[in-house]
């Protein structure tokens, strides 16, 4: 089975490693590209003033521990993203499941009324705006599509079995590059295996008239076995 795995370059050869070992064959194409935000990560030095903060990425997890991050009350999303945390002696609480929706439901009644910083891209889901607490958004990185020649001749061959997405926005920077190339998209999936990671994922690409499988944890793990479990 010919699986691709679009995701930004600095995630790329980790993710091809973990489906090539279990025996698929691989395209790995970055959709998005994560540029830092200066103006974000000069906040860094200031977050221990807020009583909780939220990482919502293993991208945003990366960044701060890079310049030095410290909190003994954080709530990532993801087990990559606590991980980083981790190794850095940052013990971090994380949600059932890895998505905003959920970690609103599980954490509003312990974050309310405290000072929360939600560290993420540009690009975040507004539900966590929406915690009854003092909130703010503390961008790190912004997100930007990547549509250049390979991502066009990607999308022009379709040559794979199985197709993930990791994100929204790597779904949308998908979707926006089909139609640009006057590319039915609907009709060139609909006889692949396509897979979201998280609900936003699936309703981005439910709204475009695809109809993508989920696994029950959203992570590539979770891919993995779903993946497994459909080869078998």
């Amino acid at each position: 089975m010919k699986v691709a795995i679009l995701r930004p370059k600095e995630y790329l050869e980790e993710t091809t490693e973990l489906f090539k070992r279990a025996g698929f064959e691989v395209i790995a194409i970055p959709f998005i590209k994560i540029v830092l935000n200066k103006e974000g990560i000069n906040r860094i030095a200031d977050l221990n003033k807020f009583d909780a903060i939220i990482v919502t990425s293993q991208t945003s997890a990366r960044i701060l521990v890079e310049h030095g991050f410290k909190h003994n009350n954080v709530i990532a999303i993801g087990k990559k993203t606590a991980e980083v945390l981790r190794k850095a002696k940052i013990d971090p609480k994380i949600p059932s499941k890895f998505d905003s929706k959920t970690l609103y439901n599980e954490f509003k009644d312990k974050l309310k009324g405290l000072k929360v910083a939600i560290v993420r891209s540009d690009k975040g889901d507004p539900i966590l705006l929406d915690l009854p607490a003092k909130v703010e958004e503390v961008i790190l990185y912004k997100i930007e599509m990547e549509n250049g020649k390979i991502q066009r001749e990607f999308i022009k061959s379709m040559n794979f079995d199985a197709i993930i997405f990791s994100s929204r926005m790597i779904a949308r920077s998908f979707i926006d590059l089909a139609n640009d190339l006057n590319i039915d998209i609907r009709e060139k999936l609909k006889n692949k295996i396509v897979i979201a990671i998280g609900p936003p994922t699936k309703r981005f690409l439910e709204k475009h008239g695809i109809k993508p499988l989920m696994p029950d944890e959203y992570t590539f793990e979770g891919v993995l076995r779903l993946l497994m479990k459909l080869k078998n």
